[in-house]
């Protein structure tokens, strides 16, 4: 089976816009994804996806709770249809199983590649905020 961004869209793409206008869903569906994230060995082949995945986490959390606004709600529609997949029990391969994670790592990069000049907007703008934080 090709899986692509319009296999995404068709399949999460009204649900994650419902989530985007819901607070609680969206704070649910963060921690819940954050849960799951844990399981993932960190230093391991799969370290990349739970960085990716604490990256979406931050951007998701700072958009809805208004402290960054500089990204467009499509692009946050598009994230969180990589955290529904990324959720979903139905994944191409069930994540129990050896490998199983390595599905949501392909889907995960579609989508930041997708929004890959909002994400690194936002890393600056997450730099210089932390930046002057500190001072």
């Amino acid at each position: 089976m090709q899986f692509n961004l319009d296999n995404l869209r068709n399949r999460f793409g009204r649900k994650a816009k419902e989530y985007a206008d819901d607070n609680e869903k969206t704070e649910d569906l963060i921690n819940k994804a954050k849960l799951k994230a844990e399981k993932i060995e960190k230093g391991g082949p799969l370290d990349q996806l739970y960085q990716r995945l604490q990256l979406l986490f931050a951007v998701v959390k700072d958009w809805k709770n208004g402290s960054y606004k500089h990204i467009p709600k499509g692009s946050i529609i598009m994230i969180i249809m990589g955290l529904l997949y990324f959720m979903s029990p139905f994944d191409l391969v069930f994540d129990l199983l050896p490998g199983g994670f390595f599905d949501d790592a392909f889907v995960l990069g579609l989508v930041i590649k997708q929004v890959n000049s909002d994400i690194e907007k936002y890393k600056k703008w997450k730099l210089e905020e932390s930046y002057y934080r500190d001072l």
